[in-house]
């Protein structure tokens, strides 16, 4: 009897082996002589219940079967299997065609080695042998499926991950084109309130200059006096408006970086959103609509119904209209849900060119879009599909036909997250 295999696996541990390789798989087990009879391994069997298998050397320690303990004791334990195998030679129950796995030999090569080539090592185990076809151990099926299914979970996790940080990135980048177009929106009442300060200024020094020469009339008065009135009109009309942007863009941008739940005016804050992406849609020749019920109060999520406005709103601006030359319609409609007491109802509608049957059941699915080589993601209607699910507790339909336009239906609790 031989126990080098532990040695082996010793000293393939010590040189450092990749953490997912087939060494972390090797245990351990006596081997024996191809003459050595069946009883004889049996014996070994019986004083070590959890001995899994016996691996049978030739003269240079190269496997030539192997006796799993199931298999094995399947057969001897049979009513005068002992009498007919006892003092045979053991390969008469092993697997003469065991299958060798190198030791270096990843896990995702080891799981294809095993499905292409012996499959049922997968109850009976393999060998393990190193770099010169010697024997290092056994591995079995079960730790196989344990460490890949660690494996994956760990894959998965890192999905899971890597999915989370680019649905961040999906709001971030959301949230920076809502700040340019604000940007933009602002400098308009602003240039116009300069524009009408400098002129009131340039009217104050020649008022100012007519009064220290002597040559002020009457006539002169009454004309600074319309310029200042007109002036100020500009001004305050101007830096107001301005500041209600400003205003609007700031609840927007809170409510779009915090996950936090208030109590609102659902059609004044759709609304407001529809405003902030007013800049967008101005540098295109199509129409945005709304028709927002008055009085809708919600106590609900507003960050999460801002990204859906704006998610399926950019969405029909990016995919509805391709190739189109014509100017499009994107209707938003907001009501109380026809179909559930105490919900609300939002729509989003287009009258583009629609999406085809063989696409339309996969739109939801991360990083699925028609639109890559636009720089599309693939994670708007993602993001869209788990804010009405999760956030606000609701449901999201879409109906659509192709050449007539896509309808986005989203329904949640006005009570709720």
């Amino acid at each position: 009897m031989d126990r080098h295999a532990g040695e082996v696996r010793a000293k393939g541990t010590e040189t450092g082996d990749a953490a997912w390789t087939a060494a972390r798989l090797c245990r351990p087990v006596p081997s024996v002589k191809p003459q050595t009879t069946c009883g004889a391994v049996a014996e070994l069997f019986q004083r070590d219940p959890a001995l899994q298998g016996v691996i049978v050397l030739d003269a240079e320690s190269r496997p030539v079967a192997l006796a799993d303990r199931p298999t094995f004791l399947l057969h001897f334990s049979q009513r005068y299997g002992r009498d007919l195998y006892a003092r045979r030679p053991v390969t008469h129950l092993a697997d003469r065609e065991p299958l060798l796995v190198p030791v270096d030999t990843g896990l995702s090569a080891l799981n294809l080695l095993i499905a292409e080539r012996k499959p049922d090592a997968l109850h009976r185990g393999f060998v393990l042998v190193n770099a010169d076809g010697v024997s290092a151990g056994m591995g079995q099926g079960i730790d196989v499926m344990r460490l890949t299914a660690e494996e994956m979970a760990r894959t998965l996790e890192r999905l899971r991950a890597t999915q989370h940080d680019l649905i961040q990135a999906e709001k971030m980048a959301a949230l920076g084109s809502l700040v340019a177009g604000v940007a933009h929106e602002i400098n308009t009442p602003l240039g116009v309130a300069v524009t009408a300060a400098t002129a009131f200024a340039q009217d104050t020094d020649r008022f100012a200059n007519a009064y220290r020469d002597g040559s002020l009339r009457r006539a002169d008065l009454e004309d600074y006096v319309g310029s200042a009135t007109e002036a100020m009109g500009f001004v305050l009309g101007n830096i107001t408006r301005a500041a209600d942007l400003v205003q609007s863009f700031k609840q927007v941008a809170v409510d779009q970086t915090t996950d936090l739940a208030r109590r609102f005016d659902l059609g004044d804050y759709v609304g407001e959103v529809l405003r902030s992406l007013q800049p967008q849609l101005r540098r295109l020749p199509h129409r945005l609509d709304a028709a927002l019920d008055d009085g809708l109060v919600v106590d609900s999520a507003p960050g999460a119904i801002a990204q859906i406005v704006t998610n399926l709103v950019m969405n029909a601006l990016t995919h509805a209209f391709t190739g189109r030359e014509d100017p499009g319609t994107i209707r938003v409609t907001l009501r109380p849900s026809p179909g559930t007491a105490g919900w609300a109802e939002l729509a989003v509608a287009d009258d583009g060119r629609g999406i085809d049957a063989a696409t339309l059941p996969r739109i939801f699915d991360p990083f699925f879009t028609t639109r890559r080589d636009a720089g599309g993601s693939g994670l708007g209607l993602h993001l869209v599909y788990n804010l009405v699910t999760q956030r606000l507790g609701g449901r999201i339909d879409v109906e659509s036909r192709v050449g007539e336009g896509t309808r986005f239906v989203v329904a949640f609790p006005r009570k709720g997250g």
